[in-house]
């Protein structure tokens, strides 16, 4: 391997660990739920939609997590669509962890838990339900992509 290639391969490698530790923590996500606004749906209207920095939240609440973003979704009252809750979620979101806090909700305890969705970037607990991406993927795709810069 040429001498020449070690620095920017350094580089890429720095750029690469930068960008993972900045995006760690920080994260804004999406604060509502589809009983006290409509727009907080299925049917998503990001209008008046209150938004949450989850690194400041997690300070206080949960110090030493790193939060993510969180849809569930909640069995609908019969003539109306689900029930869906959007906020920072600051529990265990590895694949095997992965239960999303399945207590009743507040709101309406008496719904049935229906699933939900995590995710990890800026506003991303918008998306439908069924179209975010597991958190654990960002990671392994990283990761993966640091192998290969090593070993080449």
């Amino acid at each position: 391997m040429p001498i020449a290639m070690l620095p920017l391969r350094a580089l890429v490698c720095l750029f690469l660990l930068v960008t993972l530790a900045s995006s760690a923590r920080a994260i804004t996500c999406y604060e509502c739920d589809s009983v006290n606004n409509p727009g907080c749906g299925e049917q998503f209207a990001s209008d008046d939609i209150a938004t949450t920095d989850c690194e400041v939240v997690a300070d206080l609440r949960a110090p030493g997590t790193e939060p993510t973003c969180l849809t569930k979704y909640h069995e609908g009252v019969p003539g109306q669509s689900r029930f869906v809750r959007r906020s920072c979620y600051y529990g265990d979101s590895s694949p095997a962890g992965m239960n999303c806090d399945e207590q009743p909700d507040p709101v309406v305890p008496f719904l049935t838990f229906l699933g939900c969705t995590l995710c990890n970037t800026d506003l991303c607990n918008a998306a439908p339900r069924g179209i975010a991406v597991p958190v654990s993927l960002y990671a392994a795709l990283s990761t993966f992509g640091l192998l290969v810069l090593l070993t080449n």
